[in-house]
Order: structure tokens, then C-alpha cells, then sequence
């Protein structure tokens, strides 16, 4: 009796694919999971199919083909006859160089240009390594104690103002309840470089930090507003109450007023503007520094960006799977110089980024999975023109 679909190679391959590319819907999530789960075999392959060298591997057989075929063209070769029956861990190894290439090819990972194929991958002798960034954060209470969420187990946190803080499989939730006195309670969550975390805020509002971000909140809403602070980059989902309007105070650079809706803020005090991104539903955003093209303020429809400097400027199409790529597990280099990739991966492995002569202008292309270690990715960069070392002290040199 042949193998059902679901445990075909090629059904589990096209689910990693999905997953890699952050298209999976939740009845395929909980499919890969199981499956993920299912043995100790599957659970290696997991870790293989993250494995720089078979990256660079399935890279370099890639290059081989032309164009956007050059996916069909592998999995073609490399797919395992429908009719065999698949019963070894060996058997899976091509289901793995499926997803290694779908990792690779999102955008033709990390090659020079989407034309052009890296000429070789130099790999760095004895390099030291760090580890990914990982979920974490740090939670300030009202009265001014932390707590470090990474070492944690779950169950209660907290109590603040009768509202229980409960951390629940890496997120922290907020159960309100009736509040203990009429003063308003504020708690902070923030991510050191090499951290990120989600919360959800006592009005169910979902909320996502990336790395070297923060938010701080009431954990109790009252009055008029909905007011929340945030720093870095936050992504969130808005719960609709229109008698509390939501308000987001992105530093001291604008405020934005929200009518329940999924948007991102990115924030970094390092970055050249403050962009909001509205994925569904409408923000108005109202910069703190008044500029004459802002008026009242800019409402922004669903896919569009609001890069704000010393002027605002609407992006109507905005790329928003490379926006988005921090939340769903990737770093999207795709059309994106040097020095912009690198102020992603400093906060993302905490280290200090050392420019040693002219910085090179270059654009990568092609996205990766976030959970790759340093040096993995440092193998990844070796074909693009841009020279890495890691140094004592967490430094990464980047030289031409």
C-alpha cells in the first residue's frame, strides 16, 4: 500500500519550503509540527536543513541552471520517484536539499545580483562562532524590579494593579482584573540585542518586539486612549475597540493613532527615517515635528510605508514580506547594501560592527533564516565581494 501524501518527501518538503518562506497557513504549521515531532530522524534533518555548508552546497548546484527555473530544475532532478516508498532517514536527504535550495533561492540567497552566480565560496579557517539571537526580553514592573523572562518557566509572573502577568510558551500575557487603587501601573518589556519576544497587552492586543526594542504600557487601560510606548522595532495586532481609540508613541519622532489593524513601527534611533508600515486596516500618523506636507497628520492604506526624516514620504507599494521578514524567522537582504545588513545582524548577534577601510558598495539579494549562527552566515557572505571575521570582544570586521 503506497504512503499517504502526508508522509511523502515531497509533501514534507514543500511544508519546509512554506515555512521558509513564512507562507505556511496554520493547518500546515500544525501538520510540519507534528511531523517535526514524530521521531529523533526528523528532528536531525530539522537541524541539517539549517546547516550552512549544505546551503552553500545546494547554492553552488543552483547556479548551474538559469533563472527562476533553476528551483523546478533542481527539485526535477533531485525529487525522489512518486511511486517509491520512503522509509529511511537517508531516503529524506533529498528532501532536504529541497528545502536547503528553497532557503537559498527565496531570492537567489545572498548572490551578488539575481543575474549573476557566486564564483566561489571561500570558507574562514578556525573562526570562532556566535550563537543566533534568540526569544527573551527583560520585564520592568511598576515598581521599578526586573525580571528576566529568558530563564523563566511557564506560570505566573506578576500581579500588577489586579492584572496577573502569565508567561505561556516564550509569550507573556496579560489577564486583567479589577484594578486594586486608581493609580495607572506601567510595565515595560524590553530586547537587548539578541533578543526578541511578544506580549499580549491586557486589551488582547498582539504585540512582537525585534531585537534592542521596547514597549511600555499600562496593565490596566483606562480613559480615553489605548497609550503605549515603543522604541526599536515593534510590530503589532490592534484588538478594535473603537470607544478607546489605540495611540502609539513611536519615541519623540510622531504619534500614531490606530482603528484596530496590523501594522509595523520601525524605530531604531540608528536608521535614517521612522517607517510605518500599515499591512491592514488604517493608521494616521501625526510626526511630533511639524512639517508642512504632514497637515493633520497621514493616513496611510493598507501596503503602504510612511518613511518620516526631515520630510514624510508615502511608499504606496511596500515590500512587505521583506518588511515583515524579522517577524516571520528571516533576515530579507534582498536589494539591500552593506551597511543597512549590518546594522540587521549586529543587533541580531549582539556585536560590534568594525569597518576596516572603504566600505564596499554592494547589494545582496536573497533572504535567510534567522536562526543560522554567525559563522554560518559569514560562510554565506564569502561569495559576495564583502570580507567577515569575528574578533574578541564580539566585533565583526568587515573588510573589501
Amino acid at each position: 500500500m503506497d504512503e499517504p501524501l502526508s508522509n511523502t518527501p515531497l509533501f514534507i518538503a514543500s511544508l519546509l519550503r512554506k515555512h521558509l518562506k513564512g507562507t505556511l497557513t496554520p493547518e500546515e504549521l500544525q501538520e510540519l509540527n507534528t511531523w517535526i515531532a514524530a521521531s529523533e530522524q526528523h528532528q536531525r534533518l530539522w537541524k541539517e536543513i539549517n546547516d550552512a555548508g549544505a546551503q552553500q552546497e545546494a547554492i553552488r548546484e543552483m547556479a548551474q541552471y538559469n533563472g527562476d527555473a533553476a528551483l523546478e530544475v533542481f527539485l526535477a532532478k533531485h525529487s525522489p520517484a512518486p511511486a517509491r516508498r520512503v522509509h529511511f532517514l537517508w531516503r529524506w536527504q533529498w528532501a532536504a536539499a529541497v528545502v536547503v535550495v528553497a532557503l537559498a533561492a527565496g531570492a537567489y540567497f545572498l548572490m551578488p545580483s539575481k543575474q549573476q552566480a557566486p564564483a566561489g565560496f571561500a570558507h574562514n579557517a578556525a573562526i570562532s562562532d556566535i550563537a543566533p539571537g534568540r526569544n527573551g526580553a527583560i520585564l520592568k514592573l511598576a515598581d521599578g524590579s526586573q525580571v528576566a523572562l529568558d530563564s523563566l518557566q511557564n506560570g505566573t509572573v506578576a500581579t500588577q494593579n489586579g492584572a496577573s502577568i502569565v508567561l505561556s510558551n516564550g509569550q507573556l500575557v496579560y489577564n486583567p482584573g479589577a484594578a486594586t487603587n486608581n493609580e495607572v501601573a506601567y510595565n515595560i518589556i524590553s530586547t537587548p540585542n539578541g533578543r526578541q519576544f511578544r506580549v499580549t497587552l491586557p486589551d488582547g492586543t498582539q504585540v512582537w518586539l525585534n531585537a534592542a526594542s521596547s514597549i511600555r504600557y499600562p496593565v490596566v487601560f483606562t480613559g480615553k486612549h489605548r497609550n503605549v510606548e515603543v522604541t526599536g522595532e515593534v510590530y503589532f495586532e490592534v484588538a478594535q475597540n473603537a470607544a478607546m481609540p489605540f495611540q502609539v508613541a513611536a519615541g519623540s519622532h510622531a504619534r500614531i493613532d490606530v482603528l484596530g489593524t496590523r501594522f509595523n513601527v520601525n524605530a531604531y534611533d540608528n536608521e535614517e527615517s521612522l517607517n510605518t508600515t500599515l499591512l491592514e486596516g488604517a493608521v494616521r500618523v501625526m510626526p511630533l515635528k511639524a512639517l508642512p506636507e504632514t497637515g493633520n497628520g497621514i493616513v496611510l492604506r493598507p501596503g503602504q510605508q510612511l518613511q518620516l526624516s526631515d520630510k514624510a514620504r508615502v511608499i504606496d507599494q511596500a515590500d512587505i514580506d521583506k518588511i515583515m521578514a524579522w517577524k516571520n524567522g528571516f533576515f530579507d537582504f534582498d536589494g539591500m547594501d552593506l551597511r543597512y545588513a549590518m546594522k540587521q545582524v549586529a543587533r541580531w548577534y549582539d556585536v560590534e560592527i568594525v569597518y576596516k577601510g572603504n566600505i564596499p558598495d554592494i547589494k545582496f539579494y536573497g533572504k535567510i533564516n534567522r536562526n543560522i549562527s554567525l559563522a554560518g552566515l559569514i560562510r554565506g557572505l564569502s561569495g559576495t565581494g564583502v570580507h567577515l571575521n569575528i574578533e574578541e570582544g564580539k566585533r565583526l570586521v568587515v573588510t573589501q
